[in-house]
């Protein structure tokens, strides 16, 4: 967690200086990525399915786990961080509000997540599954579970 560091260089500065911090931290507290409610339960299911696999049968049997949604977060956390520290000098200024600071957060993970969905994230699928589907790209069949990843950002 990021700490701000206030530098007082005379007395009365501080009370400014605790306002604007105050300021800067109103709005919005943070935001969600991955599939709003309202996605629909179909595509919700399926990529739970693909995230973490399933004992039972899909086309060919269990599906493996294809961890697109952890892996994204994972590889993306450095530039998440970058944003966070670039726009929290920004916010502390007044250059920018926590609205779009984390909608640009957002948006890269949002990013992030569909690329990771593209990646054809191994294991590769059965035999069973191209034949079926008429692809061997791994999480993507139709492109809707991609095409559904969104970000919101909430108080």
């Amino acid at each position: 967690m990021l700490a701000p560091t206030v530098k007082i260089v005379r007395k009365g500065d501080a009370r400014k200086a605790l306002a604007r911090v105050g300021k800067a931290l109103a709005g919005p507290s943070h935001v969600k990525v991955g599939f709003p409610s309202g996605t629909g339960g179909d595509i919700v299911m399926r990529a739970v399915y693909q995230e973490f696999g399933t004992a039972g049968g899909g086309w060919g049997g269990p599906i493996p786990e294809r961890p697109f949604f952890r892996n994204a977060m994972r590889d993306g956390i450095d530039g998440y961080r970058r944003i966070a520290v670039s726009d929290a000098k920004k916010i502390y200024r007044d250059q920018m509000n926590m609205t779009t600071s984390l909608s640009r957060m957002g948006l890269q993970a949002q990013g992030d997540i569909q690329r990771s969905i593209s990646s054809n994230t191994p294991p590769p699928n059965a035999p069973l599954t191209v034949a079926l589907k008429g692809s061997s790209a791994t999480l993507i069949d139709t492109g809707e579970m991609r095409q559904r990843v969104t970000y919101l950002v909430e108080d």
